[in-house]
């Protein structure tokens, strides 16, 4: 799965800098489509979406080098098949959009990269059944709580509020 997300990232940087390129060149009446706070917007989208993929990739490569044992990367591995068609449908559609009409031709690869996309939700397995996975391998690390409320430091906050309070709380309350 590794190596579909190695190639996700390819056309995805692609994408990005072909986005990058048209936005820099293609001249409108107000300007360059650079200058346009949502083509920027994209761009930053794109960037931040693809550089946290990226470096999520290259931290389960290193994990599988490093461990040697399936069991123990299994669920970064899920993770990255997980992502992976969203990455570059996402910034796809970004590129597409900044292209225009010209992005949707045959002559460029967004509608491809997107077809791509679909396939890589599919390839290896449905991405559903690699968020089962994921899900079931992050609980296992946690453990149910004994009290009542979801986390433990609720009711200890509460009676430390009541203590440091209870003056301020006894006037209000005999006032109603």
């Amino acid at each position: 799965r590794i190596h579909h997300a190695m190639r996700t990232i390819g056309m995805a940087q692609q994408a990005l800098d072909m986005m990058c390129e048209r936005a820099l060149s293609r001249q409108t009446r107000e300007g360059l489509l650079a200058e346009k706070q949502f083509v920027q917007g994209y761009i930053a989208d794109s960037y931040a979406q693809l550089a946290q993929f990226r470096l999520f990739v290259l931290h389960t490569a290193w994990s599988i080098d490093e461990h040697n044992d399936y069991r123990k990367v299994r669920k970064d591995i899920a993770a990255v098949k997980v992502l992976m068609p969203g990455v570059l449908h996402d910034i796809a559609q970004r590129a597409l959009q900044v292209h225009g009409a010209l992005g949707a031709s045959n002559e460029m690869p967004f509608s491809r990269m997107m077809l791509a996309a679909a396939v890589l939700g599919l390839a290896d397995g449905p991405t559903e059944v690699h968020k089962v996975t994921v899900a079931r391998q992050v609980l296992r690390d946690h453990r149910p709580s004994d009290d009542l409320w979801p986390t433990r430091h609720r009711p200890k906050l509460l009676a430390a509020a009541r203590e440091k309070y209870a003056e301020a709380l006894e006037h209000e309350v005999g006032n109603w």
